[in-house]
């Protein structure tokens, strides 16, 4: 039987920055991946926001093209509202404001592109195994085609893993990073499975298209979102040679099969109509797991840490999970480190981690993660409440570009189809909306946006405008 100070379970980035970050710090470490290799069982692009670029600059500054060449990094973001008929209302495209206070564009590989970017899209099955690298080269022992079948005991204490073939390793430090359906999890008792609200199924579809295309086409984009009253919001992210297109919901939503709902995304007009301009064809169907908690809870016991995935990391707003993975693995690694110099294994010493992780941005996100969580729980993934919120946004957006009548015309009839919308958005907006508001903006909003008085104000307020241009005076 071998032995180590750490074993980690799983090979993507967080267990990568796991053993990357122990063996830095002298730690006798492995690392397993299922796989043949890491990235090769991930069904996933993988989106690199700004914060990546900040908190891990020694080693994002060397993801170059010739390293992953699906890389693909620009500024705008493309909403499109899709109403009952499938019909695409109104379209919104954003890009980092100047309030955005980090430029990680500065530090990547071409400078000169532009200062600012929404996020830098590659393949996992590129990224992961670049990532690997970092850990082997640290001194790290990569196991590949390896799968973990659970956990062993020795004097009641759980002493290492074992593989499907039998074969044990021992260590005093375990760290589970075996994503949503982790062994390692289950294995220690810090859960059984997760609660069907607390989990989604991801699927989608993955295109080829020329490179030339999506440079023609979508310019500097490289992200967009479809809100839509027939299927949940999609996501599509495009990559230097194509695309993903997926969507995810929690179990307790699905009325139909998921494929259904992403098979209507596809065959929206306006998306058939962009899949034609970049000749694009789909290559494969993928499908994942992902947590999406409002909290994690119980990521760690007595030799054991869970981390990313495994642990219930996932953003709680939209469940982006590579950052939070990566930042949740160096923490972890940095605790086991000290539980080894000190010894002590016991959940007590571990907490360490939980108050560590609390204080980086991870934790920042989590500090209202109950509101973010529910808020896009009951907007874009809520059936009902998109019958209103889509053609809200449409109006919102729409009609201040409309010629068809005088521009205060417009305005008019705009307020007024909002005032119409007004009961069936009212309860979610006071109930989900508001908490965000009061949470983000602090206590003295809570007297401004108060429930009793808002739910009497605004309809006031709409009330009020005129339904008819006034005279001038003297006309």
């Amino acid at each position: 039987m071998k032995e180590y100070d750490i074993i980690i379970v799983g090979a993507g980035p967080g267990g990568s920055m796991t053993a990357k970050v122990a063996a830095e710090k002298g730690l006798k470490t492995i690392f397993f991946e299922r796989g043949r290799k890491p990235g090769e069982k991930n069904s996933s692009g993988t989106g690199l926001g700004p914060r990546m670029f900040r908190d891990f600059p020694e080693i994002m500054r060397q993801l170059t093209p010739d390293k992953c060449p699906s890389m693909r990094e620009g500024k705008y973001q493309r909403s499109y509202f899709v109403d009952k008929d499938d019909k695409v209302g109104a379209i919104l495209v954003t890009t980092p404001t100047n309030s955005m206070t980090y430029s990680p564009g500065k530090n990547t590989y071409d400078p000169s592109k532009y200062d600012k970017f929404i996020t830098m899209n590659c393949y996992r099955s590129e990224f992961d195994p670049w990532l690997a690298e970092f850990a082997t080269n640290a001194g790290a022992e990569l196991k590949t085609s390896t799968l973990i079948k659970g956990l062993f005991k020795e004097e009641g204490k759980f002493a290492g893993v074992i593989d499907e073939k039998g074969e044990k390793y021992k260590a005093p430090m375990i760290i589970g990073a075996d994503g949503a359906i982790s062994t390692v999890a289950k294995s220690s008792g810090l859960r059984d499975k997760w609660h069907s609200e607390h989990i989604t199924v991801v699927p989608q579809y993955d295109f080829h298209a020329p490179k030339e295309n999506i440079e023609k086409v979508m310019g500097e984009e490289t992200l967009a979102v479809w809100w839509g009253v027939n299927f949940p919001a999609a996501y599509q992210a495009f990559f230097n040679d194509g695309f993903h297109i997926g969507l995810g919901n929690w179990m307790t939503y699905w009325q139909h099969n998921p494929m259904y709902y992403v098979n209507r995304v596809i065959n929206v007009p306006h998306m058939k109509n962009l899949i034609k301009r970049l000749d694009a064809k789909p290559r494969e169907v993928q499908s994942h797991l992902l947590p999406w908690l409002p909290y994690p809870k119980n990521t760690h016991c007595d030799n054991v840490i869970l981390i990313g995935d495994a642990g219930g990391f996932p953003c709680p707003l939209e469940a982006e999970g590579m950052y939070p993975a990566m930042v949740t693995g160096k923490v972890a690694a940095e605790v086991a480190v000290e539980a080894i110099s000190a010894e002590d294994y016991s959940k007590a010493f571990l907490s360490q981690y939980d108050e560590r992780w609390e204080h980086t941005s991870v934790g920042k996100e989590f500090e209202d993660g109950d509101v973010l969580w529910n808020v896009w729980k009951q907007l874009p993934f809520h059936a009902t409440n998109m019958q209103w919120f889509v053609p809200l946004m449409t109006e919102i957006i729409s009609a201040f570009f409309c010629w068809s009548e005088p521009h205060v015309v417009r305005i008019r009839q705009m307020l007024s189809a909002i005032k119409s919308m007004l009961p069936e958005a009212m309860p979610t907006l006071l109930e989900d909306v508001v908490p965000v508001l009061i949470r983000v903006l602090g206590d003295k909003l809570d007297t401004m946006l108060d429930p009793g008085q808002m739910m009497t104000a605004i309809p006031k307020l709409l009330n009020m405008l005129p339904d008819k241009k006034k005279k001038r005076r003297g006309a």
